[in-house]
């Protein structure tokens, strides 16, 4: 159902809202967001990190750390390493699960423990565990896939690399590196976009409400993500610039983003949906 007038809870009667109904009669009311919210979400965000400046800091360091191993590791295989950088941003609101519990934490006028937000998903762990391995699968399946593109590509230029001393430079300079990257840029973003619409409120609707499934979850998220094209568009975009940026940064501003980001996903959730029990 959508555009439905009704009253459901707090949700006022004038706004515009969209009826999920999930198999066991629960009704997930997703309202319609405005791009000027984005900017709410991630106020609510950075205050959240200056009230837990220890989770946030763990969360973001282990980030951190990663993406400093990953160029270290892979400075001399551009392939592997833009690989791995897309599988991060792809699993990253799995990642974010111990952040989407601080804040819900937070929300409750609670103290967050880092003990407690690392095993968070135990709560769920049935349905939050299926959407882990449904990321594995799609994450697997990309990591293949890339090695097939650029050997693809090598068959018509050779090497991919002109001057394997140049490294990362000299794999994004040559003529067989721009046109791996534009394939590879173009695929990432397609990919990329889907696991955002089937993710964009899935853990944290699986971690506020047991009753409903994993597939179920993924569904509503995709169908929440349609209904609000252009914000959802909108704040992709600005996920995908932050974690850039970080990345890019060689991981250093993972210490902000990646607690930014999490903190303002479950902001996110919380303005686009609403759960009412089968009893009322």
């Amino acid at each position: 159902m959508s555009g439905n007038t009704q009253t459901y809870g707090h949700i006022p009667s004038n706004e515009h809202v969209h009826d999920h109904v999930t198999e066991q009669g629960e009704h997930i009311i997703s309202t319609d967001a405005k791009i000027a919210d984005i900017g709410s979400w991630l106020k609510r965000g950075w205050q959240d990190m200056a009230e837990s400046p220890g989770i946030s800091f763990f969360y973001g360091a282990i980030m951190a750390l990663s993406v400093v191993l990953v160029y270290f590791s892979f400075r001399s295989n551009p392939i592997h390493m833009f690989t791995i950088a897309t599988v991060f941003v792809m699993l990253s609101p799995f990642l974010a699960t111990g952040l989407y519990y601080a804040a819900k934490q937070l929300e409750e006028g609670k103290k967050p423990k880092l003990i407690d937000s690392m095993v968070s998903w135990k709560a769920n762990a049935g349905d939050i565990g299926f959407y882990a391995a449904v990321l594995g699968v799609i994450t697997a399946a990309w990591a293949i896939f890339t090695p097939l593109l650029a050997a693809i590509v090598a068959q018509s230029h050779g090497l991919l690399i002109v001057d394997p001393s140049l490294g990362l430079m000299g794999f994004v300079l040559s003529e067989a590196g721009l046109k791996f990257m534009a394939y590879f840029v173009v695929l990432a973003v397609a990919l990329t976009a889907f696991v955002f619409t089937i993710s964009v409120v899935t853990i944290p609707l699986l971690m506020k409400d047991k009753n409903i499934g994993a597939v179920q979850a993924m569904i509503i998220s995709f169908q929440i993500s349609m209904e609000n094209k252009l914000v959802m568009a909108v704040w992709a975009s600005v996920i995908a610039v932050l974690l850039a940026i970080a990345i890019f940064s060689l991981g250093l501003g993972m210490l902000i983003v990646m607690p930014l980001l999490g903190y303002a996903s479950w902001h996110a959730f919380n303005d686009l949906v609403k759960i009412v029990p089968a009893n009322k």
